[in-house]
């Protein structure tokens, strides 16, 4: 998730303490450049600074798979998933969790028509769908017919002009409570994703 710098002066009133405050549970906590690998003290998911760069860890893919954990967690769903969109088609690259009957969803690949997210990139619906089985705005979808879906949640991550994510969630039964309080959770999730995805393609590396 994305944090911001808090400086507060030290023990002798000079110099700055790095702190950082997590957008989605707003607790504020120590965390140096060079700490090793940081979380949130009361949610636990990983920190991200305010300038794209992460708290030193061993292994991004790791930082990623806890966080496709924690959104599955936090958000309280049956999956959560990081899909890419390319070439017309919706990609699974990252997912936590199985569905009943299918397994993992890994490396599942959609035309992207047939898809929760294209119709959230291009207006038709926003950010979550409460009941999937009976909202008409999504009746037709092939995928969440087949799946069983219940409800859904999504919000894009725009790397680049020409790199499109969505992180989004689904759960096997209806969630008529789910509403802007969880979308605001998955957009701050969705910054630490952000982040590291950025990292992954800087040119330094």
């Amino acid at each position: 998730m994305l944090v911001r710098w808090h400086h507060a002066p030290d023990d002798a009133g000079v110099g700055a303490v790095p702190y950082v405050r997590c957008p989605t549970c707003d607790a504020l906590s120590y965390a140096p450049r060079n700490a090793p690998d940081r979380v949130c003290p009361e949610c636990g998911v990983p920190v991200v600074w305010a300038d794209g760069t992460t708290v030193r860890s061993a292994d991004r893919d790791r930082r990623l798979d806890r966080l496709l954990r924690m959104t599955r967690e936090l958000v309280d769903t049956d999956l959560a998933l990081l899909t890419e969109i390319r070439d017309g088609r919706e990609i699974a690259q990252r997912v936590d969790g199985d569905w009943p009957g299918v397994g993992s969803l890994q490396g599942a690949s959609l035309p992207l028509g047939d898809t929760f997210c294209q119709r959230m990139l291009d207006g038709r619906i926003g950010n979550y769908i409460r009941d999937a089985r009976s909202d008409p705005r999504v009746g037709d979808l092939a995928m969440a017919r087949q799946l069983g879906v219940g409800a859904w949640l999504g919000v894009p991550i725009d790397i680049s002009a020409t790199q499109l994510y969505v992180l989004c969630c689904l759960a096997r039964e209806s969630r008529p409570s789910i509403g802007e309080r969880e979308v605001r959770l998955l957009a701050g999730l969705a910054e630490s994703v952000r982040a590291e995805l950025q990292h992954h393609r800087s040119p330094q590396e």
